[in-house]
């Protein structure tokens, strides 16, 4: 039995470069996705058949429509639950539930209970089925696999949905044959139960054990969240979800013809459902072998442009073919041609299309599309066959008129889409070029840019270098290899570094020799790039690390050290294999007899980068204790490794690093690092006072770097924290997220009163200004000198930092008016009214006006006319129809403020007043729970007592 898991082992090794560690994974993970695509290829025919059989194809435009209601409702629903829910919880109810479902439906299509509603919603239900179990199964994949890993183990879980529906689709046409259709719901409902326990193993065993809360939350980052706003603001975007939603359209007429025919020369529902597992069966087969031997030499040779022509023209073809011969073998070859050709030709093409838009942009959009983008295509289709088939009353056959009217709206979005593609490739490589860079004469013209990035990495800037290899590490292309490959001797040591990663994504395995000389290039960050690629590809692995560990320079050894941490993480077998743990244990007590600063220096840094890499939890205490107690140097590189893990643990020692200036930068990256679900946990602390209002004001700079909608409410939150401070920082933050992320929400009513608010906190701060100026001018006599200096010097202290709070103020107002409004117009308005010239004041002011709404504009224009006078006037006050307050009146306002600078100038100059009737202002704010306004509360109040 050794023998046989061994052989099987070496085999998976051999040909799809699966490692020690990641076999149970990943042939668990291919299992898993074999059994539901097998599942769905069981009962897509099946529901077909029956549908057909009930109903014929007339009603299958109204299904459309239906289908595509509820699977963009439920598709909603659930991309709500998944932010709210652990994953694994949902993966096993929604298993359950559709278990239950299918033998349900089974039982009462056996018993003819509501034959005809429970057709039409088990049509419904198995659409749904296939979108949220593939798309649930993919979060977990990226749960499951780190980036690296998911770059090799993909395409082989991938391969388990190819088997799956060829697997489900064959069985379905054997079993219709031999029992009835309705049966097959029970062999579906088999087949899933075993994902159950599958899911719990693999979330058990390689979830829970290996990865904290932060990597589970953060790996699925982009998942639940909304970009519409990001397609709609993006030209290429919008392209690409339209050019997608006209191929699913498309592919619903083929759908309604294919079926219709097939259900005019078929009546027998379970040979209609044999039928459609056969053909189902046998279009993921041509499709395979179409992705295999034609797909990358067809996108290879035409480029992306003429690629993207292919489908639509082959399925004008098969239009106008079953036009003439409304036959069912030229259904079953138009069907062949948007089945085969729409999941590999067309598939590449589009993936090539998506090339120009950042990664990040490209994860949070693709679910979007692919669900919401894809029903709504679904609705529209559904609707196009209702007018024609029952408004218009037109035959089958006639439905190839349709799509070939779609045919020549389609090719002018290809072609659109392609000039912006080419365009955003041209936009995007110019934009990196260095100001001392020559003009490279690089043409992107041209249907393929092909040429183009070969000749940005033979003459382009070092940004331009790096902006495309990085688009080749997205999707590798074999033609480019050498071209990478000449970078290997590039002046620019991430170049060099980036250029080896580039040659591993490209398994170029020949470069092996090369590559290990650079082990000891003098950067260290191509030595560790350099072993990244070398343990890639040597079969004997523990082998060449023991080689590289024997090494005469330090250096070398180190990064052979953290290349073997990189490869090992969350790995206990592959670091095992390679002793690691007690590599480092040795590592660790072996800085104790390093005398030189710079070597110990460097070799401390490798072995919190291995520690940080490999996530060793037994060695996180030498973290902390470099964090606290090393010198300024190896601290940052501590912080980062601590960010690195993201460990609970790290945490509160990362929060403190935030008081230290020169250590708060990398802190401030190292906890944005744990992405969204650090949220929480500063919320809990916020919440529960364990944070000083200090550090308070730099959590802004870091929540704005996480950039989700959890930020946004975070950061809303802290608008209404009673520190001024705080809040600017909030508030600041809050528009470089509106800057960054267009796609991100804010609540207008929230900001609408927030701005009413600090409108009002304006005119109270004004009237406050205006009556406290007007004291300081009235001299009184009665009081001896010193005393009448101690009050003018509180209420001059006091003038002062009511003037700057008007600032501060207007500036909160203009932040706020910037999440309502277009935020670099809001931006320049306040620009201009802080210029020394007139007339740019007054532009700003006219610009402001025409921009604000009606309520706005009553409100805030005489604010922002008053801020630019020098004085404010009696005529001032007038136009902003504001009543001057006494003294105490003007006092116990400010003081309600909840201001905490201005409570303690206010109480400072009460007890100057000595006045009794200001005992009952001090008395309410000595149980405060700030300890400076309650200590100057008491000192007022004390200071009162004695007054005569």
């Amino acid at each position: 039995m050794e023998f046989i898991r061994k052989y099987f082992e070496n085999l998976l090794r051999r040909l799809f470069d699966i490692r020690e560690g990641e076999y149970r994974r990943a042939v668990l993970m291919q299992l898993n996705i074999f059994l539901i695509i097998s599942t769905l290829l069981i009962v897509k025919p099946t529901v077909n058949g029956l549908f057909l059989a009930k109903f014929g194809a007339d009603n299958l435009p109204y299904a459309f429509v239906l289908v595509a209601l509820f699977a963009g409702l439920v598709s909603f629903v659930y991309s709500r639950f998944l932010t709210r829910m652990p994953l694994d919880k949902i993966i096993s109810q929604t298993m359950i539930w559709s278990i239950f479902n299918l033998v349900l439906f089974g039982v009462l299509l056996r018993l003819n209970i509501f034959e005809s509603w429970v057709i039409y919603l088990f049509y419904i239900w198995v659409s749904i089925f296939a979108v949220l179990s593939a798309s649930q199964f993919w979060v977990l994949a990226n749960i499951v696999f780190n980036a690296r890993e998911a770059k090799r183990l993909f395409g082989f879980i991938g391969a388990g949905a190819i088997a799956g529906g060829i697997f489900g689709g064959y069985l379905t046409t054997v079993l219709a044959e031999t029992v009835k259709a309705e049966n097959l719901l029970f062999v579906a409902a088999f087949l899933l139960i075993f994902c159950i326990p599958i899911t719990r193993t693999i979330w058990k065993k390689e979830v829970l054990q290996t990865q904290t809360q932060y990597q589970r939350k953060k790996r699925t980052h982009g998942f639940g969240e909304n970009p519409f706003l990001l397609i709609i603001k993006s030209k290429h975007l919008t392209y690409i979800a339209i050019l997608i939603g006209i191929g699913v359209i498309a592919g619903k007429l083929v759908d309604f013809q294919f079926s219709a025919i097939a259900s005019a020369n078929i009546q027998n529902p379970d040979d209609l459902t044999a039928f459609f597992g056969f053909w189902f069966s046998n279009f993921n087969v041509i499709s395979l072998a179409i992705q295999l031997f034609v797909t990358r030499k067809v996108v290879g040779i035409f480029g992306v442009g003429t690629s993207l022509f292919i489908l639509p023209l082959g399925i004008m073809a098969g239009a106008v073919l079953l036009l003439v011969f409304p036959e069912l073998w030229a259904a079953i070859i138009l069907k062949l041609i948007d089945g085969s050709l729409k999941q590999s030709v067309n598939k590449s093409g589009m993936e090539l299309l998506a090339l120009p838009v950042p990664t990040e942009i490209k994860n949070q959009t693709k679910s979007f599309i692919d669900v919401f983008v894809d029903s709504a295509a679904t609705g529209i289709g559904g609707l196009i066959l209702i007018f024609l088939v029952i408004g218009l009353d037109l035959s089958t056959r006639f439905i190839s008129i349709m799509i070939l009217i779609l045919f020549f709206v389609w090719i002018y979005f290809v072609r659109l889409t392609k000039n912006e593609y080419l365009r955003s490739i041209k936009l995007r490589v110019s934009l990196l070029k260095d100001e001392t860079t020559k003009p490279t004469g690089i043409d992107f013209s041209r249907e393929s840019v092909l040429s183009g990035l070969q000749k940005v990495l033979k003459q382009g800037s070092e940004k331009q270098i790096l902006f495309v290899l990085q688009k080749i590490k997205e999707l590798p292309d074999d033609r480019i290899v050498e071209n990478v490959a000449g970078l290997l001797k590039h002046p620019s040591s991430v170049v060099r570094a980036d250029a080896i990663t580039c040659l591993n994504y490209m398994k170029a395995k020949g470069y092996q020799d090369e590559i290990r000389l650079m082990t000891h290039d003098p950067e260290q960050l191509v030595k560790i790039a350099a072993f990244d690629f070398l343990l890639n590809y040597t079969s004997e692995k523990v082998k060449l690390f023991r080689e590289y560990m024997k090494d005469y320079d330090y250096r070398v050894r180190g990064a052979a050290l953290v290349s073997l941490a990189a490869e090992s993480k969350n790995n206990p077998d592959l670091q095992k294999i390679f002793g690691l743990d007690e590599i480092i244990r040795k590592k660790i007590e072996g800085l104790k007899t390093i005398k030189d600063p710079e070597e110990l220096t460097d070799r401390k840094v490798y072995v919190l980068k291995a520690i940080s890499n490999a996530t060793l939890k037994p060695y996180y205490p030498f973290i902390l204790e470099v964090i606290n107690f090393d010198d300024s140097a190896v601290v940052n590189h501590a912080l980062r490794a601590a960010g690195n893990t993201l460990h609970p643990e790290f945490i509160d020692p990362l929060l403190l690093k935030l008081y230290i200036e020169s250590h708060r930068e990398t802190a401030t990256l190292a906890l944005a690092n744990y992405g969204s679900g650090i949220l929480d946990h500063l919320e809990f602390k916020i919440e529960h006072k364990q944070l000083e209002q200090e550090l308070l004001k730099f959590l802004p700079a870091i929540v704005k770097k996480i950039g989700t909608q959890r930020a946004v409410s975070f950061l809303f939150g802290l608008i209404d924290h009673p520190e001024i401070g705080i809040r600017m920082e909030a508030l600041r933050a809050l528009n470089e997220l509106k800057l960054d992320h267009p796609q991100l929400k804010y609540n207008k009513k929230d900001v609408m009163r927030r701005i009413l608010s600090e409108a009002r906190l304006y005119l109270d701060t004004i009237t406050a200004l205006y009556a406290e100026s007007n004291k300081l001018d009235m001299v009184v006599y009665d009081s001896p000198e010193s005393v009448r200096q101690n009050i003018a010097d509180a209420r001059k202290s006091l003038i002062t930092l009511l003037e700057r709070r008007l600032d501060g103020n207007l500036e909160r107002i203009f932040r706020l008016l910037g999440l309502k409004y277009p935020p670099d117009d809001i931006f320049k308005i306040y620009q201009g009214l802080q210029s020394d010239k007139s007339d740019l004041r007054a532009d700003a002011i006219e610009f402001l006006d025409n921009l604000l709404d009606t309520n706005l504009k009553r409100l805030l224009i005489p604010i922002v006319e008053t801020a630019l006078l020098e004085n404010i006037s009696n005529e001032a006050i007038k136009n902003l129809n504001i009543k001057i307050p006494n003294e105490f009146q003007c006092l116990s306002m400010l003081l309600a403020g909840n201001d905490i600078r201005v409570n303690l100038a206010v109480l400072y100059l009460i007890q100057q007043i000595g006045d009794k009737k200001y005992i009952p202002l001090a008395a309410q704010f000595t149980q405060s729970e700030n300890r400076k306004v309650s200590t100057f509360a008491k000192d007022a109040l004390a200071s009162l007592l004695k007054a005569d």
